[in-house]
């Protein structure tokens, strides 16, 4: 093509609009930097957020694992507790036992010594009032109560009982023991009796909870 063909207006305006594309297509340097600013920060932000949640995640773990060792230690040591506190009630129930049937021991004979025919001749009251309504009554006494038996004695001439009551020894009744009887009834009482019941409960309940054995 001969430069008088060729359409210069033409081809000027091709250069003009490739410039502009060009232009319209290219970024600046400080555009480029900046759009690359920004993806570095965007990238950085997620990374830490990423990093953030997992390490927020561990925390959570880390302390539900504290927490559930923190509770089997607090069971084992109240297991122990409980078992410490029921050896120790035992070994007291075992202490205050034996104390009681100790101090039993001692005391019942000087009890029975001192109030068995006090107690025998209150019985023997109260059996009179159940039996005051009889044509007969009879009253039995250990033999050698002499004092328990001139108190009964004055007792029934007191009531105006005498003539309807016989009074007899029954040598099969130990000292603070006595017996009343009256049609249809009866009224058996023995203080040596209550004190041996007593003294013999707390001795098997000593044997059925025996000394623990010192380890130590």
């Amino acid at each position: 093509m001969s430069i008088f063909e060729r359409d210069f207006d033409s081809e000027i305006a091709q250069e003009r609009q490739l410039a502009r594309r060009g232009a319209t297509a290219r970024h600046s340097d400080d555009a480029l930097q900046a759009a690359v600013a920004e993806a570095r920060a965007a990238a950085l932000a997620q990374g830490r957020a990423e990093g953030r949640a997992e390490a927020e995640a561990e925390a959570r773990a880390a302390e539900a694992a504290s927490r559930a060792a923190a509770l089997e230690r607090i069971a084992a040591r109240l297991g122990e507790v409980m078992d410490d506190a029921a050896r120790h009630r035992a070994a007291l129930e075992t202490q205050l036992l034996s104390y009681a049937a100790t101090t039993a021991e001692t005391v019942l004979p000087e009890i029975l010594a001192s109030r068995a025919e006090v107690r025998a001749l209150a019985q023997i009251r109260r059996g009179l009032r159940l039996g005051l309504d009889s044509s007969r009554l009879e009253i039995a006494l250990p033999p050698g109560a002499k004092e328990l038996r001139a108190e009964v004695e004055a007792l029934l001439a007191t009531q105006g009982l005498t003539g309807r009551t016989t009074l007899t020894e029954d040598a099969g009744l130990a000292p603070g023991d006595a017996r009343v009887v009256w049609d249809g009834g009866r009224l058996d009482y023995s203080f040596a009796g209550i004190c041996d019941a007593i003294l013999g409960t707390l001795r098997a309940r000593t044997r059925t909870h025996p000394e623990p054995e010192d380890r130590t």
